[in-house]
């Protein structure tokens, strides 16, 4: 019977793929790991359900070598308040995706860069300045955006689940939690690194606007939700203050994900293609991001844009965006869980349990390890 064994090679390996960002927003995989994130915040039941489910052979290992719970990992996942959405932030973004290749360059695993930087310098020289949280997840030694997902969210030979909480943000307040996400993807040909390097970069800024952010697309899967290739970009997407008039308007990126920053209000809000109305809906925006979704394989509205978005008095063809809801627990300082602190790496194993190396220098991070078949 074969056992689970660890690999990890610091040598150097040439770059086989690199996930470069569309112009003015993310990919195709990078938006399907950030709705995969907005799920995880909004909906935890179904993240949980969803990373508990059709695990691999190399993630039952793995799980099985740190000895994780699996029903109580689930259980924490599910029972955690629900938070707000999180918005596609461009800095965020290039400070991901710059960190992600450094790891994929030195295959090594760390908060820290090869430089000597830290999660909130990388951020800041991006231009993601002024804020009042960060917070960082890396993995690199992940197959896909899937198994990401699974690792920070299970967060196997992690004791304090500090990739977990980034994501739910337990004990923290839907007004003091994350706004705004980066994601980086760098694929890499080491046999013992990646294949794909993975971080994932938050923060939020003092008083900033809500944001409406969704994304429009077809879905050929029929599952109700997005996946790779599904997206459809250059979709209209016009928010009509209904008590004053005011409009705000953008247009979807490549990926078919959006962001719109809100002031306070009610809002008309409307998706359109070539002046042809898929959907409008009506929601209401206050001080947290709101997701609304636009699926294209649904029946459409019909109508003209022009029509709809004059009138401000929408037809609402599909369910609507529910206000996220809120948390009643006490905000969490900025400095009782930066991405900085120290969070306990796994220990070296047992001389009975199956080899694995341990590199101590990691010690302090929050990164997760992969147990491999061999």
């Amino acid at each position: 019977m074969t056992r689970p064994k660890y690999r990890r090679s610091l040598r150097f390996d040439n770059l086989e793929t690199r996930e470069l960002m569309a112009a003015g927003g993310p990919t195709a995989q990078q938006q399907y790991m950030l709705q995969l994130i907005n799920e995880a915040r909004t909906n935890p039941q179904a993240a949980a359900d969803r990373v508990t489910s059709d695990l691999s052979p190399d993630v039952t290992a793995t799980l099985n070598y740190y000895h994780v719970d699996l029903n109580a990992a689930k259980q924490a996942i599910a029972t955690s308040v629900p938070k707000p959405p999180v918005a596609w932030n461009p800095a965020l973004a290039a400070a991901a995706q710059g960190h992600s290749q450094d790891m994929a360059n030195t295959q090594v695993q760390s908060h820290s860069g090869s430089n000597g930087s830290s999660p909130d310098q990388r951020m800041e020289q991006a231009g993601y300045t002024n804020h009042n949280s960060t917070g960082e997840n890396a993995y690199a030694y992940s197959s896909s955006v899937d198994e990401a997902m699974q690792a920070f969210l299970l967060d196997w030979g992690v004791a304090d689940q500090g990739h977990r909480r980034n994501l739910l943000q337990p004990n923290v307040s839907s007004s003091g939690s994350f706004r705004d996400v980066g994601i980086g993807i760098v694929g890499t040909s080491g046999s013992k690194f990646g294949p794909l390097v993975i971080t994932q970069d938050f923060g939020s800024r003092p008083n900033s606007q809500a944001q409406l952010v969704g994304v429009a697309y077809s879905d050929n899967q029929h599952n109700q939700f997005y996946s790779p290739g599904e997206g459809q970009g250059n979709v209209q997407v016009d928010a009509v203050n209904v008590a004053n008039g005011a409009k705000a308007s953008t247009t979807t990126w490549d990926s078919g994900g959006y962001a719109l920053s809100l002031a306070p209000g009610k809002y008309s809000v409307t998706a359109s293609i070539n002046g042809k109305v898929i959907q409008s809906v009506t929601l209401s925006i206050g001080t947290d991001n709101v997701e609304q979704d636009f699926i294209l394989t649904n029946s459409w509205d019909g109508r003209s844009r022009d029509q709809v978005v004059n009138s401000g008095n929408p037809t609402n063809n599909g369910p609507s965006a529910n206000p996220v809801v809120t948390s009643a627990v006490k905000m969490m300082s900025v400095s009782q869980a930066p991405a900085s602190s120290a969070s306990a790496a796994p220990q070296a194993p047992p001389a009975s349990a199956p080899a694995v190396n341990y590199n101590p220098s990691l010690a302090g991070n929050w990164t997760s390890w992969k147990a491999q078949l061999a």
